[in-house]
């Protein structure tokens, strides 16, 4: 399972989500810094699914198909946190400044989902890797 290398980057995706978490995402001016960690929101609940599901993803390996369909899951949970952090922070938080500030951690998404898009393409490789190897047989 770890010597993989599709699973290095699903732990590329966990971390990122661990990442948003521990660091602010945005930060207003004269405000302290916003984090993703109140369970209550609607926020980090895609945050939580997202590492859920890659950590789901990672431990079955021997299932391909579902290891490719989790990681579709995964790229659209991490699309939709990303863009509500973009686009609806405002709203949620309920802060009506013009002056904020995204932080490193608002773009963790953005990693998220191209490591899942990544670890996909390998996960698609070793089926097709096992489906030769069938036919030879």
């Amino acid at each position: 399972m770890i010597q993989r290398i599709q699973s290095v980057f699903l732990l590329v995706v966990l971390l990122c989500g661990c990442c948003l978490l521990l660091f602010p995402f945005v930060s207003y001016e004269g405000y302290p810094p916003l984090f993703l960690r109140n369970p209550v929101d609607i926020t980090p609940i895609g945050n939580y699914l997202s590492m859920l599901t890659a950590l789901l993803c990672l431990f079955i390996y021997k299932n391909r198909k579902l290891q490719i369909k989790l990681c579709y899951v995964i790229m659209f949970l991490n699309a939709c946190l990303f863009l509500t952090i973009l686009f609806l922070t405002n709203q949620l938080y309920e802060h009506d400044f013009e002056k904020k500030t995204f932080l490193f951690s608002a773009y963790l998404p953005l990693l998220a989902i191209i490591a899942a898009f990544i670890a996909s393409r390998y996960i698609k490789k070793d089926e097709e890797l096992v489906r030769s190897a069938d036919r030879i047989r």
